[in-house]
């Protein structure tokens, strides 16, 4: 699922499931995985639905923390959303930001996502 919410709602989420009293941008809720599985073998270890789907989790973006980065780097809104959605199932598969290894690697990554739209990197 995908969600947009507004900031105030952002912020309770982040304080809640982060420990963080501030909005944020992107905030990602899935299965676990086994430590360090990424990409395809965390895709792999992801139970299936019944009918043989596979459930990634939920995306929640915060549309007014969106306009504004998007503002920030001067490219279109939709664009901003699509990074952050990338962002989010990126995440959802295993990948972390909390190194400088980790976010080079998911900014590669979400850019990497946003490939053929017109845009500038950002």
């Amino acid at each position: 699922m995908l969600a947009f919410v507004d900031d105030a709602a952002m912020r309770e989420l982040n304080r809640r499931y982060r420990r963080k009293d501030r909005t944020t941008d992107v905030l990602s809720f899935g299965q676990s995985l086994r430590r360090g599985a990424k990409g395809l073998s965390a895709a792999a270890s992801l139970q299936r639905e019944a009918d043989g789907t596979l459930e990634l989790g939920d995306i929640v973006i915060s549309g007014a923390q969106a306009a504004r980065q998007a503002k920030r780097r001067r490219w279109p809104l939709a664009t901003e959303v699509a990074f952050l959605a990338a962002h989010g199932a990126l995440h959802l598969l295993g990948y972390e930001d909390d190194t400088s290894a980790g976010y080079r690697e998911m900014l590669r990554l979400g850019r990497a996502a946003l490939k053929g739209q017109r845009t500038e990197k950002p």
